[in-house]
């Protein structure tokens, strides 16, 4: 017998090494594409056959291309101060938002305008769209074309921004290459005009802000102007600009009045000191007695007086006329004496009060001018906050009003970011179909396809196609399995060793009978069990083929002969088995053909006419090969496998799925037929291949 090599087997087998089971495994999936490889070539023929049939129903598309320049500061007028260039973060933030503006409605709409194209069916008709009809008003009917017109804009638009560069390509796909060029091109100029409009409402916005920043400025300016020409009106205060300070002339009469306060401290210390020693001391011992010139003279007179009064005492009593004038006389010098001591005692006393009294008017004076100062201090100290104020708003004012001038000169002078780079040329050559592409976008997806379907076939396939799948199904061993070879007859030498087999079928040797059948038609029975016959008989054995399928004969067609009777002759009565049997023409091999076609084979087989024709040519030949009719859907099958010894069951590979097969062979065995094993036929792939693990 031939050895299979199983799909467990080339997963499982011990001792191999991963370079052996990679290639068992590639093996086995040659094995699935080639057995289902109608169902990739199907897929693929298909799907290149949509894709010519796209081809051939599309309708050519051109595509034109514009491209503008993004800068990331726009270009200013003649003399503008430029500004650094922004980040990358913003560069693309700014490319970004241009893409958005190219593809929005309202760019789309300014094209539209620009082409004329609502209210004409050229455009429509050109982009493959219906025209609307049926609205009611004639406004609502110009929306709906509109809306139509836009969203096949927006649909047909492609817009670009190759790699990190500040270039953005404008895209127009429409079967017309004139129209596709024009849309391009009118996309890029909306573009632009939409920038330098932004740009011009946004210069025109900014001066209108720094105008109304400006009449602000100006009333503030003016507010802060009259609330400073008002407080210098009240306080009589100079506002120009070559005004002295006010707190100047106070400030100088205060440093002499502090210059009198210190003399007029010295001088009133000094007096102090005076009074106080005259009023301790005698008038007549003070220093400014002593020193005063007519108080000296009368002293000198008062001395001279006492001198005569002692001279005369010295001659006279006191009772003389002389003396008493000399002592009235000396009294008179004391009493002017002691008088002009107390008035300069006294004039000591008015120096002190006078000294006091000018210190105490000077420190009043004092206090009065630093309340002055303070005064007038603080009222500086608010007419600056004053001046500051109006140097503030002066400043801002001034400012403002450069700055509006500034950007009134460069009104209408000031470009845009965006600046024509290319504009479209009429394309010359279809951008769509691509047959290149399409083609071979479609040979992939029908090889991924195919390959797709020819998985999920071998995925959920239960067909039987190997021993073990027909071991696990349907628990029968496989004798063998033969390659396809269509109709014809099989070859002898394929199945000798499935005859060697059938040597080994049984305790006592070969089966002295035996059944062939199949679960349905078609699956190589007839020719299976004509190749056992001569192969059998090329061992020497003595063959007997009964053409047992009454209902679709075949036997005698493969011997070439033409049968005058046969087994349904013999079972009706009508001949003897030895007058219907003839001679093959090969050595070994004897042929009971059918005969005539019964009406009801069923009937005849059930007969015991059967069990007597099996007695008479068992003990002549070593073996009888029965053909029956397929299992399933006919009774023939099980009333002859009830009479033989063994049968056996051809299974087609790949055709018969599990649940069928497995009711054909309940159905022999519930008929008390005994099968010794199957044979596989009409294998795909190799099989010539032997597996020293499994053994022979």
């Amino acid at each position: 017998m031939t050895p299979i090599l199983s799909e467990r087997d080339l997963d499982a087998a011990p001792g191999q090494g991963w370079a052996t089971r990679l290639t068992a495994r590639a093996r086995r999936g040659w094995l699935v594409l080639r057995r289902h490889r109608v169902i990739l070539f199907v897929t693929m023929a298909l799907c290149l056959l949509a894709g010519v049939i796209f081809i051939l129903i599309s309708t050519p598309d051109y595509r034109a291309t514009a491209s503008v320049e993004v800068d990331d500061i726009p270009a200013g007028a003649a003399g503008a101060v430029s500004t650094p260039r922004a980040g990358s973060n913003n560069i693309e933030a700014l490319m970004q938002t241009q893409l958005e503006v190219l593809r929005s409605r309202a760019l789309a709409e300014a094209v539209a305008k620009d082409l004329a194209l609502v209210g004409t069916p050229t455009f429509l008709r050109t982009m493959g769209a219906k025209r609307a009809t049926g609205v009611a008003g004639r406004g609502n009917q110009r929306q709906v074309e509109l809306d139509r017109v836009v969203a096949l804009l927006r649909d047909n638009l492609e817009v670009d921004l190759p790699g990190k560069s500040r270039v953005l390509r404008i895209s127009f796909v429409s079967p017309d290459p004139g129209l596709s060029a024009r849309v391009a091109n009118s996309y890029a100029d909306s573009l632009i005009r939409a920038d330098l409009k932004r740009g011009f409402e946004s210069g025109v916005q900014a001066r209108r802000f720094l105008l109304g920043e400006l009449d602000g400025a100006r009333r503030d300016l003016a507010r802060a102007e009259r609330e400073l020409a008002v407080y210098a009106s009240r306080e009589g205060t100079e506002t120009g600009a070559d005004a002295l300070p006010s707190d100047g002339s106070i400030a100088t009469r205060l440093a002499q009045l502090n210059a009198f306060r210190a003399q007029a401290l010295a001088d009133r210390i000094a007096a102090q000191k005076a009074w106080e020693s005259a009023r301790r001391a005698s008038a007549e011992t003070l220093p400014e007695v002593l020193d005063n010139g007519a108080m000296q003279t009368l002293m000198t007179e008062r001395a001279q007086a006492r001198a005569a009064l002692m001279e005369q005492r010295q001659f006279r009593k006191d009772a003389h006329p002389e003396m008493r004038e000399a002592r009235a006389r000396l009294a008179a010098l004391d009493d002017q004496a002691q008088d002009m001591a107390n008035s300069i005692r006294a004039s000591l006393k008015e120096r002190y009060d006078v000294a006091v009294h000018g210190e105490t008017q000077l420190a009043a004076e004092i206090a009065n001018l630093e309340r002055q100062a303070q005064t007038a201090q603080g009222r500086d100290v608010q007419l600056g906050i004053y001046k500051r104020s109006v140097d503030t708003y002066r400043m801002l004012h001034d400012s403002l009003l450069q700055r509006y001038r500034d950007m009134a000169s460069q009104a209408g002078f000031q470009a845009g970011r965006i600046q024509p780079l290319d504009r479209a040329a009429v394309p010359t050559k279809p951008f769509s179909p691509r047959i290149g592409l399409t083609l071979l976008l479609a040979s992939i997806g029908g090889v991924l396809l195919g390959l797709l379907l020819v998985a999920a076939r071998h995925i959920f396939d239960d067909a039987v196609t190997s021993a073990d799948t027909l071991a696990e199904r349907v628990g029968l061993p496989l004798l063998g399995a033969v390659p396809v070879t269509g109709d014809n007859p099989q070859p002898p030498e394929i199945f000798a060793p499935i005859a060697a087999s059938l040597l080994l079928a049984s305790a006592a040797g070969l089966p002295r009978s035996i059944l062939v059948t199949s679960a349905q038609e078609g699956e190589g029975k007839s020719l299976t069990l004509h190749a056992l016959a001569l192969a059998l008989g090329r061992m020497g054995k003595r063959v007997l083929v009964i053409d047992g399928d009454m209902r679709r004969p075949v036997q005698h067609s493969l011997f070439r002969k033409v049968p005058t009777r046969g087994i349904s002759e013999v079972l009706t009565g009508q001949t003897s088995a030895a007058e219907a049997i003839m001679d093959s023409g090969v050595p070994g091999v004897f042929l009971l053909p059918c005969g005539a076609v019964p009406p009801n084979p069923a009937e005849l087989l059930a007969t015991s006419a059967l069990d007597s024709l099996l007695d008479a040519v068992r003990n002549d030949y070593d073996t009888v090969l029965i053909d029956a009719p397929p299992i399933l859907g006919l009774g023939d099958t099980p009333l002859l496998a009830a009479r033989v010894q063994t049968s056996l069951l051809v299974v087609e590979w790949g055709r018969n799925h599990h649940g069928g097969l497995r009711a054909a062979v309940e159905q022999l065995r519930q008929a008390g037929g005994t099968l010794i094993g199957a044979i596989l036929t009409k294998q795909q792939g190799r099989m010539m291949e032997y597996d020293y693990h499994r053994g022979g």
